[in-house]
């Protein structure tokens, strides 16, 4: 049977387009409602660094932080992915050939794809699972979709450097509030010593 045939007898199967375009409307609704989350995360994580760096618990400080930008950057991933399969969506309702439905349906098959591969959250990942379950004959859409298909990178990776500029805003933050400089880690640590020493020499 040839894959244009397959095509065929899917479409006219179950879920149908209408359905598949209703689905997408539904997903794209609890994504948007994921990325709330995500960003309530991220900034929970951050007033939790700034409540360790007024202590002085630079290892909390900065655990907290990546949290911080690892959650800001899922959040970002999954609002990209989800503008990108609302357009996908709305050029599947304005579809008329069938080469073009099959490559809209590669595409946005690459984008579920993606978004569950950078944002390494169950809740997405469950959600892609639940639209994917809909999707499961992509294998027919693909033999008839271009090859180059496009595919999106929103790195979510999050690197020391990010990090350390996190701290200088962190600590401008609080410098701003309080009035007062924030002893850098390297000066604390100095003065940890000098208070071992001169407790030593007084023993």
């Amino acid at each position: 049977m040839s894959a244009i045939r397959r095509f065929k007898q899917w479409l006219g199967g179950k879920p149908s387009l209408k359905q598949l375009i209703f689905r997408l409307d539904v997903f794209c609704r609890k994504l948007d409602l994921q990325r709330k989350m995500l960003e309530k995360e991220a900034s929970k994580s951050r007033q939790k660094a700034k409540r360790y760096r007024l202590q002085g618990n630079m290892d909390a400080v900065r655990l907290y932080l990546q949290h911080h930008l690892r959650f800001q950057k899922w959040a970002l991933s999954v609002d990209a992915y989800r503008l990108r399969i609302e357009g996908l969506q709305t050029q599947l309702r304005q579809s008329e050939a069938m080469g073009d439905l099959a490559k809209i349906l590669g595409q946005l098959n690459a984008a579920l794809g993606g978004l569950k591969t950078q944002v390494k959250v169950p809740e997405v990942a469950q959600l892609v699972d639940q639209i994917e379950g809909n999707l499961r004959h992509f294998e027919m859409t693909q033999e008839i979709a271009d090859t180059g298909m496009e595919r999106m990178s929103v790195s979510t990776e999050v690197t020391d450097g990010e990090v350390s500029q996190a701290l200088t805003d962190l600590d401008q933050e609080i410098e701003v509030e309080t009035g007062t400089a924030l002893p850098q880690p390297e000066q604390r640590v100095s003065q940890l010593e000098e208070e071992i020493r001169r407790l030593k020499e007084e023993s």
